[in-house]
């Protein structure tokens, strides 16, 4: 976490640095998320192994607590976000590789990503920022196998990213911006890919809908996670 708040701190300072001239163009938004999650993958607790698929409806039923959050801020054309998620499940009948036995799953993730950089003009109303940052991962899982035993691991991961974050101009109000980024450093390798329509009806308020899939592929001694959380999102952003 220390790495992360470093990193922001230094988005922060790199944007004071921008000329008072962009000062007209500066802005800030928060935008909290219903993220209609599934779960797909597999989870490997020091040696034991479990089989993830859930859809919105699974993870639901066995929803702890969830939450999505993103902020923006730009001074001229100088871009940042960060991204925060929280999710916690714990479930049953997850598969294993031992015959006939399912096993006990809880998961607890927080998920932060801090990137700044570019905005890069295509047209008069069609941007796309370029930028660079850490993403950050904190994965509590227990695995608990009838008759074979239990297994817990605690994993933090940081990972630099390469992030591209259009907006393509539709209409007057309505724009398409495919969010994607990838990068690695403990994971051997994290991707996300979110398409979104977003209606900004430039008073101050905008609403963004459109799907998310964020991959992670890491393994670290008997601990591995493949994983990937995906599903339809929707947003309601407020502009300072």
């Amino acid at each position: 976490m220390r790495k992360l708040l470093t990193a922001a701190v230094a988005a922060a300072a790199l944007q004071a640095a921008v000329p008072a001239a962009a000062a007209a163009d500066n802005g800030f938004t928060i935008t909290p998320y219903l993220w209609a999650v599934g779960i797909d993958g597999d989870i490997q607790a020091r040696g034991e192994d479990a089989n993830v698929s859930m859809d919105f409806e699974d993870v639901v039923d066995n929803l702890d607590m969830a939450g999505s959050v993103l902020l923006e801020a730009n001074v001229g054309d100088w871009v940042s976000y960060a991204m925060v998620d929280y999710l916690g499940l714990d479930t049953g009948d997850v598969e294993t590789r031992v015959p006939g036995r399912d096993a006990d799953l809880e998961l607890d993730s927080t998920l932060a990503t801090v990137a700044t950089g570019y905005r890069v003009h295509m047209s008069e109303r069609s941007t796309i920022d370029v930028q660079v940052g850490i993403r950050y991962a904190k994965m509590d899982t227990q695995v608990s196998i009838e008759g074979v035993g239990e297994s817990d691991a605690e994993n933090t991961i940081y990972d630099g990213i390469l992030a591209l974050r259009p907006r393509l101009a539709l209409s007057k109000y309505w724009s398409f911006s495919p969010t994607l980024s990838i990068g690695a450093g403990d994971s051997d390798l994290t991707w996300e890919l979110s398409p979104q329509f977003v209606y900004d009806c430039a008073c101050g308020f905008d609403v963004r809908v459109g799907y998310r899939n964020l991959n992670y592929d890491f393994e670290k001694g008997s601990d591995s996670v493949d994983l990937t959380i995906k599903g339809p999102v929707i947003g309601f952003g407020f502009s300072f």
